[in-house]
């Protein structure tokens, strides 16, 4: 089975301060059609490090992601078996690393990071059909994937 891609075009402007604005233009999969969407997401630090705490900071929005994967797949998970849910909320508490080291190396295992979340979940199903929908879940969520994974991060700087 070959792994389909997705295409994310994403503008980020700086707002002043430690604001910025993300522009998400558009998303396409693979063989499919471009499906145009605008959305705009704002983000800010925490006034303890310099921004006015104005809207969710980075890692705060990295965090929502995962939940936000995590839960269309319970959902697409529900229904598959044609349940009913009545109730989904996915509780995550993160400890995440505050800096990099100096050096640029990975951080030591005891700083690098731990998430741990919580599925509250009701509906029309069983333990075991909710829980055989959570293992499909840590199977599927791609951000859940992608957090536990390492992958490579090119860049490049353009001089304005």
């Amino acid at each position: 089975m070959q792994i389909q891609t997705a295409h994310y075009d994403l503008v980020t402007s700086w707002q002043g301060g430690m604001a910025s604005r993300t522009l998400c233009q558009s998303f396409s999969a693979d063989s499919a059609p471009p499906a145009l969407q605008s959305h705009v997401i704002d983000s800010d630090e925490p006034v303890s490090v310099g921004g006015e705490g104005l809207a969710p900071d980075p890692q705060e929005l990295m965090l929502a992601a995962f939940n936000a994967c995590m839960m269309a797949a319970f959902i697409q998970g529900a229904r598959a078996e044609s349940l009913v849910l009545t109730q989904l909320e996915i509780h995550t508490d993160g400890h995440l690393p505050k800096g990099i080291p100096a050096t640029g190396d990975s951080p030591a295992e005891h700083v690098s990071g731990r998430l741990q979340y919580v599925i509250h979940v009701s509906g029309d199903g069983t333990v075991h059909q909710f829980d055989g929908i959570h293992q499909r879940v840590i199977n599927s969520s791609m951000n859940r994937w992608l957090l536990a994974q390492n992958m490579l991060i090119e860049g490049d700087l353009i001089l304005c």
